[in-house]
């Protein structure tokens, strides 16, 4: 166009006529799905052995002949770790004594001994996946580290 705004002849001396075109982009928005996330969590179960120190008190029983007389009787008395309970009797002489007949002697013996119990542990580990795509595969994401003691979520053993 001239800067008098008429139309400008063409070859044949008539006006000629211009068109102006515009194109408009029209844009909308779908939901389409292109990977997934799962997060789950795997139960493990483990036994561990632990050292356990065990206590034990037995106790021994002997009896042992005396057969002494003595004046008069007495309380059962400590010796050592044993106990010893006298047992008396009365005896007809020809005069009445008291004969100490035996002692039971009552030892305690106290043993220690280490074994080894057996018991059940249970961790959790949570396992984050990946998927590309609405039907592909899940993939361990090695981006998110596992809540296990040092395992990576990538090891194939879950």
């Amino acid at each position: 166009m001239s800067g008098n705004d008429e139309p400008t002849p063409n070859l044949e001396g008539g006006p000629t006529t211009l068109i102006a075109s515009e194109e408009r982009l029209a844009l909308t928005a779908r939901e389409q799905e292109t990977g997934a996330l799962r997060v789950r969590t795997v139960t493990h179960t483990e036994l561990h052995e632990l050292p356990v120190l065990l206590h034990s008190r037995t106790v021994q029983v002997e009896r042992v002949a005396v057969n002494r007389f003595v004046d008069a009787q007495f309380a059962p008395h400590q010796e050592g770790d044993t106990l010893i309970v006298p047992v008396f009797e009365y005896v007809p002489v020809t005069e009445l004594k008291l004969l100490l007949k035996e002692e039971v002697r009552i030892t305690t013996v106290v043993s220690t001994e280490t074994d080894v119990h057996v018991a059940e542990v249970q961790r959790q580990q949570v396992v984050v996946e990946r998927r590309v795509g609405s039907a592909g595969d899940w993939i361990a994401d090695p981006a998110i580290p596992s809540s296990g003691a040092g395992d990576s979520v990538s090891n194939p053993a879950v």
